[in-house]
């Protein structure tokens, strides 16, 4: 026995609609915020160690890519004879800086910023005792003031005013 045309037709829809389906959720799936950089939010972390060895005054740390995460101290200000770990979202290209100063400029990086800001970056600036802020992360043969990562440690308060 012949199925009636009606059934055909609501098979043939049930199929066509749950193509349709399938391919709206695949489209969202690669089109929603997961991939490819350049400036969109992330889930990366840029850590930035700010060690004051200057015992005339405090040093206050800013980042152009936004303002410290919550899990940041309340203040980015390091005072005389101190260090501060601050963390903010990767917001490629940035700058951090002390005192409003530039001291790591992202577009000037000698190998740019590691893995275009698709992962987690540390960099240690300090503020010598003259109050002139220097990047001290990385090697000579990494050649960069940022590096991937995530470890860093503050140095024990005794040890930066000497």
């Amino acid at each position: 026995m012949r199925r009636p045309v009606a059934q055909r037709v609501s098979d043939r829809t049930r199929v066509v609609a749950v193509l349709a389906a399938v391919t709206l959720l695949m489209t969202a799936c690669t089109s929603s915020g997961g991939g490819g950089g350049g400036g969109g939010n992330t889930d990366y972390t840029l850590y930035v160690l700010l060690v004051n060895r200057d015992p005339n005054a405090p040093h206050t740390l800013s980042y152009s890519g936004g303002a410290a995460l919550a899990s940041s101290p309340d203040g980015e200000t390091a005072e005389s004879c101190t260090a501060v770990i601050v963390h903010y979202a990767v917001e490629v290209p940035f700058e951090v800086l002390v005192d409003d100063v530039p001291v790591v400029i992202s577009d000037e990086l000698p190998n740019g910023v590691p893995e275009d800001g698709e992962t987690n970056m540390i960099t240690q600036i300090d503020v010598q005792d003259d109050g002139t802020a220097v990047s001290i992360t990385g090697d000579s043969s990494q050649g960069s003031a940022v590096v991937a990562g995530t470890n860093l440690s503050k140095p024990a308060a005794i040890s930066i005013c000497l």
